[in-house]
């Protein structure tokens, strides 16, 4: 009724078993290991001529300032501001800086 395996047949099986083994155990060091990607930032620039005049909020830093930049953040799909602030990189060393513009450092999205 029931065949007992070769030993060439036990010798593979305990082979594979000791790969999935190892394979298992290097992946749970890597997830331990590995940093997650939570907590990282993203900038976003929002010209001076957008069009939507949300340079008064943001130069005083008010609440207003803060939930314009937040809504900035949401509408790119990432999480909530961290800061914002005039942009002030010199406008040659990116394409995205324009004179009077303002960066938005949002947080990642959490999906």
């Amino acid at each position: 009724m029931f065949q007992s395996l070769t030993p060439a047949a036990s010798d593979r099986r305990k082979l594979f078993r000791s790969i999935l083994f190892l394979l298992g155990g290097i992946s749970a060091a890597a997830a331990v290991v590995l940093p997650s990607k939570a907590g990282g930032s993203r900038t976003l620039i929002i010209p001076s001529n957008d069009g939507y005049g949300f340079e008064e909020c943001l130069k005083a830093g008010s609440q207003c300032g803060v939930i314009v930049a937040d809504a900035w953040c949401k509408a790119h799909g990432l999480g909530a501001s961290k800061s914002f602030a005039p942009d002030t990189d010199d406008p040659a060393s990116t394409n995205e800086a324009t004179p009077g513009a303002y960066k938005v450092t949002c947080g990642d999205s959490v999906d």
